[in-house]
């Protein structure tokens, strides 16, 4: 086994071979321009993007013109939230205090810019319910956020109900569903009408994402460009990496097979160090609907320097890779009532379906020879 041994895959996933095999050409000797059609070159090109949006718009069961190519999840939150709300009056806008930076930077510039917001709060294991959904929506409601699955404790959220709330009301509902890709089934007949997405979660490589405009809620481009993407997001496109990305999706229906492996491997984790630590630990991961690879653990009684650097042998993360370099504690978790202390003191431990079962007993060995020494 090598070491150090990764178990933060909600940070970022490895890119799979398969998938850096079928980009490899594109770098090189199939370069051409998807913009250039007047020649093979960029017709090759053309070919390989719109495969890659055929095999994305059928995971989605979308139009494959419903898929516009971004950088990543960041750049897509803002393409579907400043680009719907771009040339409306100023209204209010729903979201919640869980949200990845990504939103709530949005969210709070636009209160800045004149719209009032309404931050829902989580109930005790960390989900939005739709009561309160319901009860925050008024009259001049424009746009709903919430994230599809959340990325630092894996609650999954009620997107279904969310959207027919919504749909009641004429509201466009978006979500971040980068985490939810490759954890999840989805609901492909409910979906949300914004969806927001990162490739680096799902063994396709950083730097590109999408955003599905899956309804009649019109998007208008924050620059100006060459006009591609329908228009919606001007720039050349980067062939390899959406050819990248395209082929990842593909192989989710393999990964999604290994749900019920994951599951006992997080059950596992947990109940061996409830057993050792009981007092010492608080599971964060504790909703009746969380994603199979993530486990949330906070630690009583432990500086979290100390045991983030006594931690050597292990990747983790203590919540979004956001937030890494800050020693600020997770905004997820004050949210459910942790002290500074505690939230910083927090394993966040995630899985893939490449983890094995000796990966799993080296860590549960590990964290208990560690833990022991640190709680005494």
């Amino acid at each position: 086994m090598n070491l150090p041994t990764y178990f933060d895959y909600a940070s970022t996933t490895p890119v799979r071979s398969e998938v850096l095999n079928k980009m490899l050409p594109y770098f090189s000797t199939v370069y051409g321009n998807a913009g250039s059609n007047l020649h093979h070159f960029g017709w090759l090109a053309q070919e390989a993007i719109d495969l890659s949006r055929n095999q994305m718009a059928d995971y989605f069961n979308v139009k494959p013109s419903a898929i516009i190519y971004t950088s990543g999840a960041t750049e897509s939150n803002n393409l579907a939230i400043k680009g719907y709300l771009k040339g409306k009056s100023k209204g209010h806008l729903i979201t919640s205090i869980i949200e990845h930076k990504a939103i709530l930077e949005i969210f709070i510039q636009l209160e800045k810019e004149g719209y009032s917001v309404t931050y829902l709060i989580p109930n005790e294991v960390g989900q939005i319910t739709k009561d309160a959904l319901l009860n925050a929506i008024q009259t001049d409601t424009l746009l709903v956020s919430l994230m599809m699955v959340n990325n630092e404790i894996g609650t999954i959220s009620d997107y279904v109900g969310f959207k027919e709330i919504c749909d009641s009301h004429s509201i466009c509902f978006h979500s971040d569903v980068t985490q939810a890709i490759g954890k999840i089934k989805l609901d492909v007949n409910n979906l949300p009408h914004l969806m927001s997405f990162s490739g680096h979660k799902i063994y396709a490589p950083k730097g590109i994402g999408g955003l599905i405009i899956n309804s009649n809620c019109t998007i208008s481009p924050l620059f100006d460009g060459g006009g591609q993407e329908r228009g919606i997001r001007s720039g050349t496109l980067p062939v390899p990496l959406i050819v990248g990305l395209g082929y990842a999706f593909t192989f989710i229906p393999e990964i999604l097979s290994f749900d019920e492996t994951l599951r006992n491997f997080n059950r596992k984790i947990k109940d061996i160090l409830l057993s050792n630590f009981n007092n010492h630990i608080l599971i964060n991961s504790n909703s009746p609907h969380n994603i199979s690879t993530l486990l949330s653990i906070s630690i009583y009684g432990v500086h979290w320097e100390d045991l983030f650097n006594s931690l050597t042998a292990i990747a983790v993360s203590n919540g979004s890779a956001c937030n890494v370099k800050s020693t600020n504690p997770s905004h997820v978790l004050t949210a459910l009532g942790h002290k500074r202390d505690l939230a910083l003191s927090t394993l966040r431990i995630s899985l893939s379906y490449m983890t094995t079962e000796n990966e799993i007993d080296f860590l549960i060995h590990y964290l208990k020879e560690k833990l022991s020494k640190l709680l005494v």
